[in-house]
C-alpha cells in the first residue's frame, strides 16, 4: 500500500501542515534577522553622527580658543609693521631732518604720506624714464588702481622707455608701490617696489620744496637709471 494513498490522507495533511508551520517560522526568523540588522546599522550610524558632532564641537572650541586670538595678533602685527614702514618713508622723504639747530629746515616737520600724495596730484604731467622691465613692473602693480592711466604711446630706445604720465597716475604709482613693499612675500619684489617708490617720492619732494606753477621751468622728470660714477668724474673730484 502506498504511503500517500487514500488511506493515508490524514498523514499527508499533517505533513503539509507541519511544512507550512516550518516555513512560517523560517520566514519569521529571517524577518527578525533583517530587523536586527537594520537596528544595528541605525545604531552605528547614530553613534558615528554623535561622534562626528563631538569632534566638530571640539574643533570649533579649539578655533575659538586659539585660532581667533592668533588671527587678531597677526592683524595687529601687520598694522604695527605698516606703521613702522610709513614712519621710515616719511623720515626718508623729509628734507634735512637732521639739520643743525638754527638752519632753515631745523624746525621743518617731516613730509607726511598724505602731503606727498597731494603734491603728486598737483603735477599736471611728468616724464618717466626707465628700463622697459621697470616700466612693466610699475604697470603690473599700478594698473589695478582706478587713478592709473596707461599712456597711449611709449617711446623705447635701446631698452629704455620714455612715457608721459599725469599727476593722478603718479598718486596711483606711489600708493601701489607702497602697498607692494609693505605686503609682498617675495623680497626681490619688495626691493623693486621700495626703490621705485623712493625715486617717485624724491621727485615729488622736490616739487614740495621748490613749488612752481605755470611756464618758466623744466617739466617734472622721474629718471630710474642708477649707475656707478665714471672714472673721469672720480678724477675731477
Amino acid at each position: 500500500m502506498a504511503i500517500f494513498g487514500k488511506d493515508n490522507s490524514d498523514l499527508l495533511h499533517q505533513i503539509l501542515r507541519e511544512l507550512g508551520e516550518l516555513r512560517e517560522r523560517v520566514t519569521g526568523q529571517q524577518q527578525a534577522i533583517e530587523q536586527l540588522r537594520g537596528d544595528t546599522t541605525a545604531a552605528l550610524n547614530t553613534g558615528l553622527a554623535e561622534t562626528r558632532a563631538v569632534v566638530r564641537d571640539g574643533l570649533q572650541r579649539h578655533q575659538e580658543m586659539i585660532g581667533d586670538p592668533l588671527n587678531r595678533i597677526g592683524g595687529e602685527l601687520v598694522a604695527i609693521r605698516n606703521g613702522v614702514n610709513d614712519l621710515g618713508r616719511e623720515r626718508q622723504t623729509s628734507p634735512q631732518t637732521a639739520a643743525e639747530p638754527g638752519s632753515e629746515t631745523a624746525d621743518q616737520a617731516p613730509t607726511t604720506n598724505n602731503e606727498l600724495l597731494r603734491a603728486a596730484a598737483g603735477i599736471s604731467a611728468a616724464e618717466l624714464q626707465m628700463h622697459r622691465d621697470a616700466w612693466s613692473f610699475l604697470v603690473e602693480h599700478a594698473a589695478g588702481d582706478r587713478h592709473f592711466r596707461v599712456p597711449g604711446s611709449v617711446k623705447e630706445v635701446d631698452g629704455a622707455v620714455t612715457v608721459q604720465v599725469s599727476g593722478p597716475s603718479i598718486v596711483a604709482a606711489l600708493t601701489s608701490l607702497q602697498r607692494v613693499s609693505d605686503s609682498d612675500d617675495e623680497p626681490g619684489t619688495r626691493a623693486i617696489a621700495e626703490h621705485l617708490h623712493q625715486r617717485f617720492s624724491e621727485t615729488v619732494q622736490a616739487v614740495i620744496e621748490q613749488p612752481h606753477r605755470g611756464d618758466g621751468v623744466d617739466p617734472v622728470r622721474i629718471v630710474i637709471d642708477d649707475r656707478a660714477k665714471a672714472a673721469s668724474e672720480e678724477e675731477g673730484d
